[in-house]
């Protein structure tokens, strides 16, 4: 199964490298160009333990870009961007 995690934080890289790890071909995507550097190099870019043994697996299964449309044909898209409380209120802010 091709899966797509949009958002490569905490939440989205681990369960983007969990997945690969798992079999499936997974791509994931995020806005932030520095943070995609450093999951390319197989490294995570906050404290995770066990993410960097997980990114470094080589079974051209994993991959990241900050490009959207690299995940247009992926079978399932988690989405896994921040939703903070809109300030003042009981809502999620859900532009991201």
């Amino acid at each position: 199964v091709k899966i797509s995690v949009i958002g490569c934080g905490y939440l989205g890289a681990v369960h983007a490298a969990c997945m690969a790890h798992l079999g499936h071909e997974v791509i994931g995507v995020d806005v932030d160009e520095s943070r995609i550097a450093s999951l390319r190099a197989g490294r995570a870019p906050f404290f995770e333990p066990g993410l960097d043994d997980l990114l470094s697996e080589d079974h051209g299964r994993l991959s990241f870009t900050t490009d959207v449309a690299a995940v247009a044909d992926a079978t399932v898209h988690f989405i896994a961007v921040g939703t903070p409380q809109v300030p003042g209120g009981a809502a999620a802010d859900m532009r991201y």
